[in-house]
């Protein structure tokens, strides 16, 4: 869960309330219906087994754990490096006067830099919100470091002008308020690679993959981008590499449950375009190429994730 810290100059309740919902794919709900006594065939349990499904449903001779619904996550949920986190930022008039100019920036602060965020939805920089009235923005950031992240969130806005006693009028203020949503990015596909060299100047890439999530994800595309002078023979699945094959079939991409490993590897042989050479004498370390991996949560969200250089010692 986040963790939400609020910081704001004035101590009196603003008149724009600030809600911060993460954007996620839907999973179809479970259910767990009750079992049928067919010996019987007592109306009373027909029908109770009915009132524990969810509707709609399956038919009762045959039910089923996943029921057609859709249904949200019930938490924030986890947050993965390689995929894109996704909010809603949503500033909402409760007063009964129509608040003014009201603005909404955000930026995210990783491990290594403090970033500002563009926003999504209303195309207006500033927008007069009557009573009850809301304005949403999008933000949108694709997480590439681990350890903790924070969402800081500044709304801008003018308060409505005020009428004195002596039927006066003081103009409206300028106010400000900022709230912090922290969260941890941990790794959902770790890798582990080795490279070994073979007869007529060829190597073997191999890479471990690990799925360090708590859900299943689909592997769609393994690939090594080979450098100049260089080219890689997958040795996996048809169609992993995602390049010159159109006939894959969903049920054929391999599944990966939490804490499931799986074992890839290129055969990476010269092209003949230069001359081998070393690309860092300095080590004796000839560079191969670089490895990308994208995946499916179990709810469709799209994982991506690169390794560095990938080289052989010679």
């Amino acid at each position: 869960m986040p963790r939400e810290r609020a910081v704001s100059e004035v101590k009196e309740p603003h008149s724009i309330s600030l809600k911060v919902l993460r954007l996620s794919r839907p999973s179809l709900a479970e259910q767990h219906p009750l079992p049928v006594d067919t010996a019987s065939g007592a109306l009373e349990l027909e029908a109770l087994s009915k009132q524990s499904q969810a509707y709609p449903s399956h038919s009762l001779s045959n039910p089923f754990i996943l029921s057609p619904l859709l249904t949200l996550p019930p938490a924030f949920g986890n947050a993965y490096i390689g995929e894109n986190f996704s909010c809603c930022l949503s500033a909402n008039n409760e007063k009964p006067n129509t608040t003014t100019n009201v603005r909404i920036s955000a930026e995210m602060q990783t491990p290594s830099q403090t970033l500002n965020l563009e926003l999504g939805g209303d195309e207006r920089q500033s927008v007069d919100l009557e009573v009850g009235r809301t304005t949403q923005k999008i933000v949108r950031y694709d997480l590439k470091e681990e350890g903790n992240h924070v969402l800081a969130v500044t709304v801008t806005y003018t308060e409505a002008p005020k009428k004195l006693d002596d039927d006066e009028t003081m103009p409206g203020r300028t106010r400000t308020f900022r709230k912090l949503y922290q969260f941890v990015a941990q790794q959902c596909l770790t890798i582990r690679t080795k490279t070994g060299p073979l007869p007529g100047g060829r190597a073997i890439l191999e890479a471990q993959l690990e799925n360090m999530g708590d859900g299943p994800i689909s592997l769609e595309m393994v690939n090594l981008g080979t450098k100049r002078g260089w080219k890689s023979i997958s040795l996996n699945w048809p169609g992993s590499t995602g390049v010159g094959f159109s006939g894959q079939d969903p049920r054929d991409t391999p599944l990966l449950r939490s804490r499931d490993v799986m074992q890839v590897a290129f055969l990476v042989q010269p092209d003949g375009t230069v001359e081998k050479k070393d690309d860092d004498p300095g080590t004796e370390k000839v560079v191969l190429g670089q490895l990308s991996i994208e995946w499916r949560s179990a709810c469709g969200d799209r994982g991506v994730l690169s390794t560095g250089r990938l080289g052989l010692q010679v």
